[in-house]
């Protein structure tokens, strides 16, 4: 409802500016609730801002779409160089359990496709197929020809026991190209150059491909004799080599033996001599991702706890409009610097997942600590539990080449207990005693930024107290319900300063019409007084 303003037309005060003096001490109740908003505002980006930093942390080292970097398994702390007196003949390349050493290797022979041709098939002088040629076509240029159709125009051939059906209408390009994307395992083609058709076994190995004689195809092809074998061309053969003078075969010319993988490079037909595969751990890589993960680890100690003993400068809170407008940028930027400083200060969620990390880094991981390979805590208290490299890393790369397995075991030993949070305490110890460092760190941030829910229907810790962007937790949390609730008190505090300010409208307005009629009085009255005077 709207009210009637009358302005100070009899008393001659500025009435706007009174009520709005008047107003001012009761709108310092809702500039309190403003205020504490806006330090639940930079609490909350300040406590996104470290959950995305754990966040970019736990994805760069423990996320296996991240193999690069990934720490929780051993095929990145134990990277494995490898070398070939003849890599023209045969290269290597080895896993995490790969032993360190020399190995002699022979090439016997290398392993083949089984393999059918068929040349000049139109005939000497006759006209060569094309790749546009309907079956129909190609059935009257065959010199082995013609093809046999049914009723429908059709006939079904198989090749390596998988049927393929062809009709007369068919390019010949169609039927190649379905018999290259059948599960048959054959690559065909024909060159209407040299008038040759060519079936290769995608896969090496001792092995004929086998047709039958569906539509008289492979025998108007010169390949296979009506009610004849089915195996057509030359058979593929397995690769036959010797590891240090013992024997072996596989279908393939690259395999895996004892985490090493062979690849035989070129068609060996005779006994090679024998080939140096050196095999040595990588100490530079495996060196390089650990320094990787002491560096960010640091760093990540190093923004939590720098938020965590912040200086709290309570005499500067958040600046209100009205003495925005009494300053300049330059003093606000610094006023505002002080009132967002120490608003995480003691976090209690933060400080447990620094003591956690903390703690992890420090126990044992079986008998062995940290500083068995080099890596110790800092012994200034001011660090807050950052990783030192000992003697500038020399500990460190020692240890991953004269003992990569303690490296790869330290960090990256599992479990038989999987990571779940509704794990049971007891769970949880076991699964922290049997797990390396990384898992075990791992765990920690899970813990702390996991976007599933617990049987609790709880989310990680940070994303419990902050949320994150993307995620439902970006609107539910808690510094949000602190914010809604602030919120909340604030439109009922507006909400009484408008029943306020429209009360002391009515009060000067009553005022006013009190002396109006006061004055008016005061006018008859002389008026009267003036009429009964003696003339």
């Amino acid at each position: 409802m709207s009210i009637l303003r009358i302005g100070g037309i009899a008393s001659g005060f500025d009435t706007e500016q009174i009520i709005k003096d008047l107003m001012r001490v009761e709108r310092m109740k809702v500039d309190k609730s403003y205020q504490k908003r806006q330090v639940f505002e930079w609490q909350k980006d300040q406590f996104r801002f470290l959950t995305n930093k754990v966040r970019s942390f736990r994805d760069t080292y423990f996320d296996i779409l991240k193999p690069e970097t990934n720490i929780l398994h051993a095929s990145n702390l134990k990277k494995m160089e490898v070398t070939s007196s003849d890599p023209a003949v045969v290269t290597a390349r080895a896993n995490a359990d790969a032993a360190t050493g020399t190995t002699e290797f022979e090439v016997l022979q290398s392993a083949t496709a089984a393999k059918a041709a068929a040349s000049g098939v139109t005939g000497a002088g006759g006209e060569h197929l094309s790749l546009e040629d309907t079956m129909a076509a190609v059935s009257t240029k065959l010199a082995g020809g013609p093809l046999s159709f049914d009723e429908n125009g059709e006939f079904t051939m198989t090749i390596n026991d998988t049927p393929i059906t062809v009709n007369e209408n068919d390019t010949l390009r169609t039927v190649l190209s379905r018999i290259n994307t059948s599960t048959a395992g054959v690559q065909a083609s024909y060159s209407s150059f040299s008038d040759t058709f060519t079936f290769t076994a995608k896969e090496t190995g001792e092995q004929f491909i086998t047709v039958d004689d569906g539509g008289n195809f492979f025998v108007a092809l010169g390949l296979k004799t009506a009610g004849g074998q089915p195996e057509i061309g030359e058979a593929g053969r397995d690769a036959l080599f010797k590891i240090d003078g013992f024997e072996g075969t596989r279908t393939s010319n690259n395999f895996t033996i004892d985490g090493i993988t062979y690849s035989i490079n070129q068609q060996i037909d005779a006994p090679t001599a024998a080939i140096q595969i050196n095999v040595s751990v990588d100490a530079n890589a495996v060196y390089n991702t650990i320094e990787s993960f002491v560096n960010d680890y640091n760093q990540l100690i190093d923004d939590i706890s720098s938020k965590l003993s912040e200086e709290r400068f309570r005499g500067f809170p958040p600046l209100t409009d009205e003495q925005k407008e009494a300053m300049n940028e330059k003093d606000i930027e610094k006023w505002e610097e002080k009132a967002q400083s120490g608003l995480l200060r003691r976090d209690p969620a933060l400080e447990a997942l620094l003591d956690k990390m903390r703690t992890a880094m420090y126990d044992a991981v079986g008998s062995e600590h940290l500083t068995a390979i080099g890596i110790e805590t800092s012994s200034n208290y001011l660090d807050n539990g950052k990783l030192v490299l000992k003697n500038g890393g020399a500990d460190l790369r020692a240890a991953i080449e004269q003992n990569p397995d303690m490296v790869v075991e330290l960090f990256t030993k599992q479990s038989e207990t999987d990571y779940s949070p509704n794990l049971t305490a007891e769970e949880r110890a076991s699964r922290y005693e049997e797990s390396g460092l990384a898992h075990r760190i791992s765990d920690i941030l899970n813990d702390n930024v996991r976007t599933t829910r617990d049987n609790g229907n709880r989310k990680g810790t940070l994303l419990e107290r902050a949320g994150i962007e993307g995620d439902i937790s970006e609107f539910n949390n808690y510094f949000n319900k602190q914010i809604n609730q602030v919120n909340e008190r604030i439109d009922k505090v507006n909400e009484m300063l408008i029943r306020k300010e429209n009360q002391y409208y009515r009060q000067f307005t009553a005022m006013e019409k009190a002396l109006q009629q006061l004055y008016a009085q005061g006018d008859w009255l002389a008026s009267q007084l003036q009429q009964n005077q003696p003339m």
